[in-house]
C-alpha cells in the first residue's frame, strides 16, 4: 500500500529487546534485509517504548526525519520487515485520515533461525564462507571443561524457607495480564494441498512425517524452486523406516536444482551416439531389441512405458541425473530403465538406479549390449544407502533473487 508523509502511525511491542536479540538482528538478519530496514526496525522499537506512555499517533514524516530516508525507502524497508517476520502492519481509513499500527515482533531464537532453511540459506549466501563460519562461531557459547570439578551450587531449600502466614493463602499468584515476547516465522506460499495429495499417491506413510519435517522440506522446496509434485517424489526417496532423512532430502533437492539449472533436462532427449550403437548383424530378438534401445531416447522409452502419457518429472530427473552426473550413454540408461522397472514393480527407484548406474560408470560401460551382459553376469543389485556428504555452500540465482527481493522490499 502506498504511503504518504501525512499518514499517521502507532507502534506496538510487548517487551524490549535483550542483548542476544539485538546481536541476532545485526549479525543474522541485517546481511539480507539491509541496514536501512534494520535501522527502521530499531527506530520502531524505540518508538514502541515511547508510545507505551504517549498513545497519540505521529505522522510518518517524524519517522523519516529520524531515520533520514525518503518515503519510498521507508516503503521498501517496511515490506522487507513484514516479509521476514519482524513486523505486521494494520491500516484504518477514517474520512481523510489514514492511520497505521505497526506491531513489532522479536527476531527468532538462534535455534529457530538456523532451523529455518530459508533464513539460514539466505544468510549463508549473503556472507562469504569465512564470514559465515565466523558468525556461527560468534554465537557458540564456549564452556569450561568441568571434568574434575565438584558441583557445590546451593539449592533453594538450603537458603530459603517458605512460611505460610494464613491458611489457604497462595504466596505466588499467576498474573493473567502477563504476556510473552512474540516472534513469527517466515511465511511463504506453497501448494501444500498438492504436496499432501502427491505424498498419498506415492503411498508415503504420513505417520512417519512430522509437521516439522514437512515444513523443513517445504522451506527447501521454496528456496530451490521445487514444485510440489517433484518435492513429493524427493520426500518419498528420502524416507527411511524411522522417518524423513533430512540430510538426504536436502542433498536431493540441491542435486535437482543443479541439474535443472545446468541442463534443463536436455540429456534425456538424446539418442545413442553412432559409434556406441550395436553392430552385430544377427536378427535374434535380443540384438533387435538392443538396436531398438539404440534408436530411442530415454524420454521416449519412459513415455512408451506409460502408454504414451507424459512421464512424471520425478522419473525424468532420475534419468537426467544418470546421464549428467554419471555420464551414462542413452542406450545404457534405457537398459537400466527396463531392468529397474521390471525388478521394482514398474517404479523407478532413485537409489536403485544410482547404485547400478554408478557401478556401470566406474566400469565404463558404453553400449546397450555391454549393459545387458553386465546384468546377466552380476547378481541382483542391492539398493545402496546414500552416504552423508558435507553440506555445500548454498549459492544460486534463485537465492540471489530472493535476497534482492528482501533488500528491495518486494516480498
Amino acid at each position: 500500500m502506498k504511503l504518504y508523509v501525512t499518514d499517521l502511525y502507532r507502534v506496538e511491542m510487548r517487551y524490549p529487546l535483550d542483548e542476544v536479540q539485538i546481536d541476532t538482528l545485526y549479525y543474522l538478519y541485517q546481511p539480507f534485509i539491509g541496514s536501512t530496514a534494520l535501522q527502521v526496525y530499531m527506530m520502531l522499537v524505540m518508538e514502541g517504548k515511547r508510545m507505551r506512555r504517549f498513545i497519540a499517533p505521529c505522522p510518518l514524516s517524524r519517522l523519516l526525519s529520524f531515520v533520514s530516508i525518503n518515503i519510498m525507502e521507508l516503503e521498501k524497508a517496511l515490506r522487507s520487515l513484514e516479509a521476514i517476520g519482524l513486523l505486521k502492519s494494520y491500516v484504518k481509513h477514517e474520512q481523510d485520515i489514514t492511520q497505521y499500527i505497526y506491531r513489532i515482533y522479536a527476531p527468532l531464537s538462534l535455534k529457530a533461525f538456523f532451523k529455518n532453511q530459508i533464513l539460514s540459506s539466505l544468510l549463508q549466501f549473503s556472507l562469504s564462507q569465512e564470514d559465515f563460519q565466523k558468525t556461527l562461531q560468534y554465537f557458540k557459547i564456549s564452556l569450561e571443561n568441568l571434568e574434575g570439578y565438584e558441583d557445590v551450587t546451593a539449592k533453594f531449600q538450603d537458603v530459603f524457607t517458605i512460611e505460610h502466614l494464613h491458611k489457604g493463602t497462595r504466596l505466588l499468584k499467576y498474573q493473567e495480564e502477563f504476556v510473552q515476547q512474540e516472534s513469527q516465522n517466515v511465511k511463504v506460499q506453497y501448494d501444500r494441498d498438492l504436496l499432501y495429495q502427491s505424498l498419498a499417491d506415492y503411498q508415503v506413510n504420513r505417520s512417519l512425517l512430522s509437521q516439522e519435517d514437512l515444513d523443513y522440506a517445504v522451506e527447501l522446496g521454496y528456496v530451490y524452486s521445487v514444485d510440489a509434485l517433484t518435492l513429493a517424489g524427493l520426500i518419498k526417496d528420502a524416507m527411511e523406516s524411522q522417518g524423513l532423512n533430512r540430510q538426504r532430502i536436502k542433498q536431493s533437492i540441491q542435486k535437482y536444482f543443479d541439474i535443472q539449472q545446468s541442463s534443463s533436462l536436455q540429456e534425456i532427449y538424446h539418442k545413442q551416439p553412432l559409434q556406441f550403437q550395436t553392430q552385430e548383424a544377427s536378427v535374434s530378438p535380443l540384438i533387435l531389441h538392443m538396436k531398438y534401445l539404440d534408436t530411442i531416447t530415454p524420454y521416449e522409452l519412459l513415455k512408451e512405458k506409460q502408454g504414451g502419457k507424459e512421464p512424471v518429472y520425478h522419473d525424468l530427473m532420475i534419468v537426467e541425473t544418470l546421464m549428467v552426473q554419471l555420464g551414462l550413454k542413452p542406450a545404457v540408461v534405457n537398459v537400466l530403465i527396463e531392468y529397474v522397472l521390471g525388478k521394482n514393480n514398474n517404479r523407478l527407484s532413485k537409489r536403485y538406479c544410482e547404485a547400478i548406474g554408478a557401478s556401470w560408470a566406474r566400469k565404463k560401460i558404453m553400449t546397450a549390449m555391454d549393459a545387458y551382459r553386465e546384468l546377466m553376469d552380476a547378481p541382483d543389485e542391492e539398493v545402496v544407502e546414500d552416504k552423508k556428504e558435507p553440506a555445500r555452500q548454498v549459492s544460486s540465482e534463485e537465492l540471489q533473487d530472493l535476497l534482492n527481493q528482501l533488500k528491495e522490499g518486494q516480498l
